[in-house]
């Protein structure tokens, strides 16, 4: 069992290192330029978000942050890496995921940065439990599937190019991969129902009363 184990996870790293290099590199470019983007909000827009963010917390803090509905938050946590997968299953998903990737580092820093920047060090707490707490489950994730993916699109980009017949890349080791990155979005699915919404609600009645 150790072994099966082991041989799920162990992927050569010839495989491993461009797929990961190509993905981080899209996710921080995408980040940086959220962080930017955020430092050209300005006027009308800054004034929408500022009021948007302060009624988010008042209304945590009065009524308490309830969770979503199930599909909407189904539908918020699975969506980056239910496309990650099925982008593996064609060649286009060799500039599909670095897109996918530059997208979701895009999104998820300008997020963060409009909280730092109309609460300030406040905001840095209040960013960690909106995004980070259920993003510490859901990003490795999608770094898990995005990788994968990556790797057996490129296999059958080179099907199609003509460049080889490589062996298929969807073994039994990787469906096991989904299966496990399944399990940790399920952990995902709970804390951000659960956990998140409390936390939220007692970080902004500080926020609010200090």
């Amino acid at each position: 069992m150790r072994r099966a184990v082991g041989g799920t996870w162990n992927v050569p790293e010839e495989r491993i290192l461009p797929a990961l290099a190509v993905l981080s590199v899209s996710f921080l470019l995408g980040g940086l330029a959220g962080c930017l983007m955020s430092t050209f909000v300005g006027g009308a827009g800054q004034e929408s978000l500022k009021a948007y963010l302060e009624h988010f917390l008042s209304t945590a803090q009065s009524s308490g942050a309830a969770a979503p509905g199930l599909a909407v938050q189904l539908w918020d946590i699975l969506r980056w890496p239910g496309l990650a997968l099925l982008l593996g299953f064609t060649a286009l998903g060799v500039l599909g995921l670095p897109l996918l990737f530059a997208a979701r580092g895009f999104l998820l820093a300008f997020s963060i940065a409009a909280f730092v920047r109309v609460f300030g060090s406040a905001g840095c707490l209040l960013a960690f439990l909106v995004f980070g707490v259920g993003g510490g489950f859901s990003v490795p994730a999608l770094f898990v599937l995005g990788v994968q993916s990556l790797t057996a699109s490129r296999s059958l980009a080179s099907r199609f190019l003509g460049e080889g017949k490589a062996p298929s890349p969807y073994g039994k080791a990787y469906f096991l991969r989904c299966g496990g990155c399944a399990a940790v979005l399920c952990v995902c699915v709970v804390l951000e129902r659960f956990a998140v919404p409390a936390l939220v609600s007692g970080t902004a009645g500080f926020l609010m009363g200090r």
